[in-house]
């Protein structure tokens, strides 16, 4: 971190680091010759598959959100680069937490520890393809009405199940592709607009970021990304390495994803393709059953089972072309069986059940078949 917490002259209250939340993965389901896999299904089947474990919705039209959605990008790119110094204390009156952040963690050029805010936040807007990159994302999202819209019912949902929370302040930014979504706290959030400017964008770096995941790059994962930065907020490291310590840790936030967002896809809130998600649940009992017959459950040899709790184009592990993450997919399916069992168990009291075996037992989860 350049210059501790100051902006030169300016000393700024020690930040807690932002939670940056990875995109997910995306190769589709092909058959196998040792499963009776069935992954071109009409979308009718997916909603079969996938109905009865949704979670119940519970009616938030009386919950009053007061949303503050802040332009920071648009304030930082109105600075005059002249008389940058004096321009970023006016900034840090209104952003006294995201400025020291965005200068001193999000383009901190990691190789010189002695770059202050005011040269980072000078380099920054100094670079034409920055500046572009700015223009582009105005364009796309000069308006951001809609998301208010959608983040308002969100953040509805959040208060519903996390009552002692705040709701946190929102700031829009372009990072040069340095984040999607992150929360600093309870107080605020963060998104990059400029990690969802569509998938043919062509200033992502296909090395950097593979198709799997530019696929994901995209208007609708904006409040995706966002429930996934605060669900990884509201819980706390794994209780474990073991393969059932990760899964059931992700499916709990993935299970805070399905009550902040009981309307989104599945797929959506997985990034998957369709089919992957309708391959998921029809071959659900084939992928438990490889689980439990690889003798992957209890194991903890992450590189053995790193690409079914990580982002990843597949899964090999459980067969050549199963999506990443699938693993946190079936902890998702444990947690809401557990819960349909259990649907008085409140969020806390679920997030406080750390034993995975336990919690296995408990949820008497059976694949459908």
């Amino acid at each position: 971190m350049a210059n501790g917490n100051n902006l030169e002259q300016a000393s700024v209250p020690y930040l807690c680091p932002f939670k940056f939340q990875p995109t997910n993965p995306s190769i589709a389901l092909k058959v196998q010759n040792h499963f009776p896999l069935f992954f071109f299904l009409p979308l009718l089947l997916l909603s079969a598959c996938g109905n009865d474990n949704r979670t119940p919705r519970p009616n938030v039209s009386n919950i009053k959100v007061e949303l503050q959605l802040l332009r920071f990008e648009q304030d930082v790119f109105a600075l005059d680069t002249a008389d940058l110094q004096m321009g970023m204390q006016r900034l840090l009156g209104k952003y006294p937490v995201m400025l020291p952040l965005f200068c001193n963690e999000i383009i901190h050029d990691q190789s010189n520890p002695n770059e202050t805010p005011r040269q980072a936040l000078g380099g920054f807007l100094s670079v034409p393809e920055v500046r572009h990159l700015y223009d582009t994302v105005q364009q796309v999202y000069g308006d951001l009405r809609w998301l208010e819209k959608d983040l308002t019912q969100m953040f509805r949902y959040y208060k519903y199940y996390f009552p002692k929370k705040p709701v946190p302040q929102v700031i829009t930014m372009v990072s040069e592709f340095a984040t999607d979504a992150f929360t600093a706290g309870d107080s605020l959030c963060g998104i990059g607009l400029d990690m969802f400017l569509g998938e043919a964008y062509p200033r992502y770096n296909p090395d950097v970021f593979p198709y799997f995941m530019r696929r994901q790059f995209q208007k609708e994962y904006i409040v995706v990304r966002l429930s996934k930065a605060l669900a990884q907020n509201c819980t706390d490291a794994p209780p474990g390495q073991r393969l059932l310590d990760l899964m059931l840790h992700n499916g709990k936030q993935l299970y805070i994803g399905d009550c902040l967002l009981p309307d989104v896809a599945d797929s959506l809130k997985m990034g998957y393709t369709r089919k992957q998600m309708e391959g998921c649940y029809a071959n659900e009992a084939e992928v438990w059953a490889r689980l439990l017959g690889e003798k992957l459950l209890y194991s903890t040899d992450f590189d053995k089972i790193r690409k079914l709790v990580t982002p990843s184009p597949n899964a090999p592990a459980i067969f050549q072309e199963a999506p990443g993450e699938i693993g946190n997919w079936m902890g998702l399916q444990i947690v809401r069986a557990y819960m349909k069992r259990n649907p008085n168990t409140t969020m806390e009291q679920l997030l406080a059940m750390t034993d995975a075996q336990k919690f296995l037992e408990l949820a008497k989860y059976k694949p459908k078949r």
